[in-house]
């Protein structure tokens, strides 16, 4: 009798079981965000510096461009009083002898591929296209002449990567930020958000000895950079569930 009973048991279990794998199979997936993105983002890379005595706040209103970003991002720059000049100075020796040394700099593009990289492993259509630097606030980016490719969304994609001192005591470290707005086919918006970072390495004590290690800056400001690719994933552009 308890075989009898033990068979019957194992029989009704397997047949919920199959009835659950069935019902699942005929479950409809969630349809997948963004299919098709056309990504449209800085092509000039431009390393900034700011230094421990760099911008006052009375000369933010000025700043436009990767300089300005990393002020907002990671730089107390109301407790130092040096000029626009000295940071304009800085960061283009610094970007100078990058280059020097490595040729023509191709981060942001690298960036965007690995980016597109990602979107496709999910399913995704990418469409990257090179373009100025996009103005204006993440929520109302603008770029002129800009046009949507028909069946495209377009994800207006500004990269800025440099190096800064977060307070007047600190070594300068690694500050990226990538923002993004996501546009329909009309240009209407439909999203906007950003990534930063400015507490990873490698960090240098100073200026000097940035310039000096700037080929080990550079290769640890890149690691920075591209470690947010997944971060910008998994804000907007998750997996299909």
């Amino acid at each position: 009798m308890k075989r009898i009973i033990s068979a019957c048991a194992i029989a009704t279990l397997l047949v919920a079981c199959g009835g659950k794998s069935r019902q699942v199979a005929t479950e409809e997936p969630e349809p997948l965000s963004h299919p098709r993105v056309e990504i449209v983002y800085n092509a000039k890379s431009e390393l900034g510096v700011l230094d421990t005595g760099a911008t006052p706040t009375v000369g933010l209103g000025g700043l436009f461009g990767p300089v300005g970003v990393l002020v907002a991002v990671g730089v107390d720059a109301a407790s130092r009083n040096n000029s626009l000049n000295q940071v304009e100075s800085r960061s283009k020796r610094f970007h100078q002898a990058v280059q020097d040394s490595s040729g023509e700099l191709t981060l942001h593009q690298e960036y965007a591929e690995r980016l597109a990289d990602a979107m496709r492993a999910t399913g995704r259509e990418v469409k990257l296209t090179p373009s100025e630097r996009a103005t204006g606030g993440p929520r109302k980016m603008e770029l002129a002449g800009l046009t949507a490719t028909p069946g495209y969304e377009v994800m207006l994609l500004r990269i800025t990567a440099g190096y800064g001192a977060p307070s007047l005591t600190s070594d300068f470290r690694p500050i990226v930020s990538v923002e993004y707005a996501l546009r329909d086919d009309k240009l209407q918006p439909i999203t906007w958000n950003s990534v930063t970072r400015n507490m990873g390495g490698p960090t240098y004590f100073s200026y000097d000895t940035l310039l000096k290690e700037h080929k080990a800056a550079y290769e640890g400001l890149r690691k920075e950079l591209l470690s947010t690719v997944a971060r910008v994933m998994s804000n907007d552009f998750p997996k299909q569930e």
